[in-house]
């Protein structure tokens, strides 16, 4: 497994935690995903990465850290349904940054990112493209953790 070509995607989450919410994210180990493991996540931001390279981009939480980063941001919601929509716009709106942030990285490459597409449910799988192999870590902030998955055939 080499992650350095997806290095810029890892660093760029962390450095969006400590703009957006002033919250250190530590990052864990790479490892090689195969897609198909349970895990934790209840919310995933996917968008697609298309140009000179292409990629998939997945940036997966609990429910509840998304609400810790929520009332972190002084967002107040007002029922469940709020809650989950307000849930799924903050989740899109920092794939797409993170993925935004990341492929600038990529001089030289004509790169551009999908609309992001925000998937819940618990347990819930992504069916990853054999493009590459698929590389995540997991994160540990004070709120608690989340995890960002790659599969990107950058060089």
């Amino acid at each position: 497994m080499n992650s350095t070509a997806v290095q810029p995607f890892f660093d760029a989450a962390s450095a969006v935690f400590s703009q957006m919410f002033g919250i250190e994210a530590k990052a864990g180990a790479a490892r090689s995903l195969e897609g198909s493991e349970d895990h934790l996540w209840e919310i995933s931001g996917i968008l697609g990465i298309a140009g000179s390279c292409q990629g998939v981009v997945a940036l997966r939480f609990p429910l509840k850290l998304v609400d810790e980063l929520l009332r972190a941001s002084g967002v107040e919601t007002s029922g469940e349904l709020d809650r989950l929509a307000t849930a799924s716009g903050l989740v899109a709106e920092m794939t797409n940054i993170v993925s935004g942030n990341a492929i600038g990285s990529y001089a030289g490459m004509s790169l551009d990112i999908s609309p992001p597409v925000v998937i819940k449910g618990k347990n819930h799988q992504i069916s990853w493209p054999k493009i590459a192999p698929v590389i995540a870590t997991a994160y540990e902030t004070a709120l608690g953790p989340f995890e960002l998955a790659v599969c990107f055939n950058g060089h």
